[in-house]
C-alpha cells in the first residue's frame, strides 16, 4: 500500500493548525559569541541533542545520545563526534549529568546531558536555564590532535635530532614549541 503524503489527504481529514515536529533554536542563543565560535559539526550535534528534548516531559538532564547513534545521524567519524561533545561542553552549551557506563546485562548506557539553554525539572519544580554559554570566557576551543599526528611529529623530531645536521629550526609538537638551536662546536 503506498504511503499517503500530507498533500494527498483532503483538508477535512488533516489536523488543522498543528505544526509538524521541529527543533526550535532560540535567536538569543544563535546571536551569542559562543555559538558563532562553534564548529559546524558541534552545531549539528547540538541540534541532534536538542531534538531529544521533550517539552511535555521536561527531560532536560536526562537527554541521552550515544557516540554511535550520533555517528549514524551525522554521518561522521566517532573521533569527531567525541571532539564535538567536548567542544559543546567547553563553550557551555551542554553539561554532563551522568557518565555513560556498561549496564548489568552487558549493554552500554549512553551518557545523560543537560542543555543549559533549557530549564530542568526537579520534582514538581522547574529550575531556570543556566545559559552557561552566555558567560563563556572567550578562550577558543582547541581540538586534540589524533594519535597518528603525534607519531609523525615524534618521527620528525627524531629525524632532525638524529641526522647530525644541526640548524636553527622550530618543531611544533602537540602543545609545545621546541627551539632547536645550533650544536655547540
Amino acid at each position: 500500500m503506498p504511503t499517503l503524503l500530507a498533500e494527498d489527504v483532503p483538508m477535512s481529514k488533516q489536523d488543522k493548525g498543528r505544526l509538524r515536529p521541529f527543533v526550535p533554536l532560540l535567536i538569543d542563543t544563535l546571536d551569542t559569541a559562543a555559538w558563532r565560535s562553534l564548529s559546524h559539526g558541534a552545531r549539528s550535534l547540538y541540534v541532534s541533542l536538542k531534538r531529544r528534548y521533550s517539552p511535555n516531559t521536561h527531560n532536560n538532564g536526562r537527554i541521552f545520545l550515544s557516540e554511535r547513534q550520533a555517528q549514524k545521524e551525522l554521518l561522521s567519524d566517532r573521533r569527531y563526534i567525541r571532539q564535538w561533545f567536548r567542544e559543546l561542553q567547553h563553550y557551555g552549551f551542554i553539561v554532563l549529568v551522568k557518565q555513560g557506563s556498561l549496564g548489568v546485562d552487558g549493554k552500554g548506557k549512553a551518557p545523560h546531558w543537560r542543555l543549559t539553554e533549557l530549564g530542568t525539572r526537579q520534582g514538581r519544580d522547574l529550575e531556570l536555564p543556566t545559559r552557561d554559554f552566555v558567560r563563556w570566557d572567550g578562550i577558543k576551543f582547541r581540538s586534540r590532535k589524533p594519535a597518528r599526528a603525534k607519531r609523525r611529529i615524534s618521527n620528525l623530531r627524531q629525524a632532525i635530532l638524529g641526522s647530525g645536521d644541526w640548524f636553527e629550526s622550530r618543531v611544533i609538537g602537540e602543545d609545545e614549541v621546541i627551539d632547536l638551536g645550533r650544536q655547540p662546536s
